[in-house]
């Protein structure tokens, strides 16, 4: 009889212990019964091809292991991504159902989390982790003094000075101006006057000379211009959101836009600034880093001519006399709630994702940068910059961002209701008023009128006053002061 049931009790014994080796995972995710994550994303181009590439390396090997397959969709451009997953959440006929992450701007996952459909990925991150993410970026996704995390930063991008080298260097052995003047806005605009006279002198034809520099995202100029010299925009604190318009500040915005622009100095044609560099209508632009791989390597003239240019990339400029400042931008990951193992999966691919090799893989094929301060590491950088061509504009791009986020104070504005149309506002305002009066002082040209004299009816302390008082009563309105 003991022999009988000795047997089996040994073997479950045996078994038992061999199962309690095994290592379970917290949140139950198991290689035989693996969780699907899907995402929703914007990249394209170079950009989707890397991020789909890394995610088919993490589920052919770490999520394999984990038990975690992620599946990634592109939807379209962050605004048509957006407008899908409020059809999502309000269930429309035909709408998909709600992915479990998505890429979103704080604004967006904002209005998202004032819904309760934000999970909190603080509590799947130790502290140690945390502090391995550049402070700026993991602040972002904190709307509060919780702690909370709503939003996780896998990818950064910033501002820069791409300039035709080609180009410059004519202008700048004929008329003796250096690079130094590139690294303020007074700068900025002093050489684009002086450039518009040099291509003047060029020709025959009187008031034909040509524009300089243009720049993208109009509302970054704004607000980090704003904060430079003192006034932070919109400041939000304790959930009330404070508007800082200072008028004299808006003023040396104004002197360092809207007058090179109406002079012709500064000029904005195509979709994007890259594509006016591409016709030869600019010489220079402040993008984003991410958009290097958008850069022109060539001009192509109105007349059909065709010429190779080099480009050279530069820190963005700064006011004169101000502590260097940058906008931060990019869109980080939300992820959407629901049980925790599902959670904690999405948590793992994004850390998995935001480390540093897969990181700068990402970086160096999409210009994006990676997420990290680890990442700044000379040793570690060498090997994915000797990959890319260490005088490359990839390199430099890289180079250059990861030296922006160490040195200038990284910003983007807290998000608070109204926040998206508020930043339109600050997009468009001065902007829209500089080339309709660009077109005005053109007209006025054409009927004979000089142009200095054309354009001094337009640079007045009157004209300003009236951009300034309509501005401000557009962002009070939103605000609600």
């Amino acid at each position: 009889m003991k022999k009988r049931w000795v047997l089996p009790v040994m073997a479950a014994v045996f078994i038992s212990l061999l199962t309690g080796c095994e290592k379970k995972d917290p949140y139950g995710l198991s290689e035989k019964d693996p969780v699907t994550i899907t995402i929703w994303h914007y990249y394209n181009g170079v950009q989707k091809e890397e991020f789909d590439r890394l995610v088919q390396e993490f589920n052919e090997n770490e999520g394999r292991e984990k038990g975690i397959i992620v599946k990634a969709f592109n939807k379209g451009s962050i605004d048509e991504l957006s407008n899908l997953i409020n059809e999502s959440i309000e269930k429309k006929i035909g709408s998909d159902p709600l992915p479990d992450v998505f890429s979103a701007y704080v604004d967006k996952v904002y209005e998202v989390d004032q819904m309760g459909l934000a999970a909190d990925l603080s509590s799947y991150l130790t502290s140690d982790e945390i502090g391995e993410y550049v402070d700026a970026y993991m602040e972002e996704g904190k709307f509060d003094s919780t702690g909370a995390i709503k939003v996780f930063p896998i990818a950064k991008s910033t501002e820069i000075l791409t300039v035709n080298k080609t180009d410059w260097d004519k202008f700048a052995e004929a008329t003796g101006e250096t690079e130094e003047a590139l690294s303020t806005w007074e700068g900025i605009t002093r050489v684009a006057e002086s450039y518009y006279k040099w291509t003047d002198s060029l020709t025959e034809e009187p008031d034909d000379g040509k524009a300089f520099f243009g720049r993208d995202a109009f509302a970054n100029y704004m607000i980090i211009g704003s904060l430079q010299l003192g006034h932070e925009i919109f400041k939000v604190k304790d959930g009330k959101t404070v508007l800082d318009f200072d008028e004299q500040t808006m003023r040396k915005l104004w002197d360092n836009y809207y007058v090179p622009y109406v002079n012709g100095y500064f000029g904005s044609y195509g979709k994007f600034r890259s594509d006016d560099v591409k016709t030869g209508q600019l010489v220079a632009f402040v993008g984003a880093t991410s958009g290097i791989a958008y850069f022109p390597t060539s001009v192509t003239l109105e007349d059909g001519t065709n010429y190779a240019i080099e480009s050279k990339l530069y820190p963005l400029p700064n006011f004169q006399g101000t502590v260097p400042c940058a906008v931060q931008q990019g869109a980080g990951m939300m992820v959407f709630k629901s049980e925790e193992k599902r959670e904690y999966a999405a948590t793992l691919f994004l850390k998995w994702f935001t480390c540093v090799g897969q990181n700068m893989k990402f970086a160096i094929g999409s210009g994006y940068l990676p997420v990290k301060k680890a990442a700044g590491n000379e040793e570690l950088l060498k090997p994915f910059l000797a990959e890319a061509g260490e005088d490359s504009g990839v390199s430099q791009n890289l180079l250059i961002g990861l030296n922006t986020a160490n040195q200038y104070r990284l910003y983007t504005s807290k998000p608070f209701e109204g926040g998206d149309r508020a930043r339109n506002v600050l997009n468009s305002a001065m902007v829209l008023k500089a080339k309709e009066d660009y077109e005005k002082i053109c007209s006025l040209m054409e009927q004979g009128v000089k142009r200095e004299s054309a354009v001094a009816e337009f640079v007045t302390e009157e004209n300003f006053d009236q951009w300034y008082r309509d501005t401000m009563e557009q962002l009070e309105a939103i605000i609600g002061e």
